[in-house]
């Protein structure tokens, strides 16, 4: 990929700025598009529960639903608070508008999804591997 941004792939991690967590980006069924033999993500790859999971415990304006939650960090400490859900707005932002996926602009690891609670989930790892 042109300027060395590489594009994002099932299994990419990502982090919200306001969670604990990183997480992998999922996609049930491939769009029919590669990377280095990985499928290929799209824009509209943002689907809560299907793409993307909780980030952990959240440091915002995540909604307390009932008790809060206890986990064991990545660097091995205890952090204890209320479920880092992602609500989105709209699709991924800062898209590859001219490499298509399925007909849709490509992920790179340089997009950016913004959740309704205040944070920014942005690719730490692109999934290439």
């Amino acid at each position: 990929m042109a300027d060395n941004i590489a594009y994002v792939v099932r299994g990419a991690r990502m982090k919200c700025d306001k969670g604990t967590h990183t997480r992998k980006i999922n996609l049930p069924v491939s769009h029919g598009t590669y990377a280095n033999k990985n499928p290929m993500m799209n824009k509209t790859d943002s689907i809560v529960d299907k793409n993307i999971s909780y980030f952990g415990v959240c440091n915002g304006d995540c909604p307390s639903n009932g008790a809060d939650i206890t986990l064991v960090t990545e660097t091995g400490g205890i952090v204890t608070g209320k479920k880092c859900q992602v609500k989105t707005l709209n699709d991924w932002i800062n898209a590859k508008e001219d490499t298509l996926v399925e007909g849709k602009a490509a992920l790179t690891e340089k997009s950016i999804l913004v959740c309704a609670y205040g944070g920014q989930i942005r690719f730490v790892a692109n999934g290439q591997k």
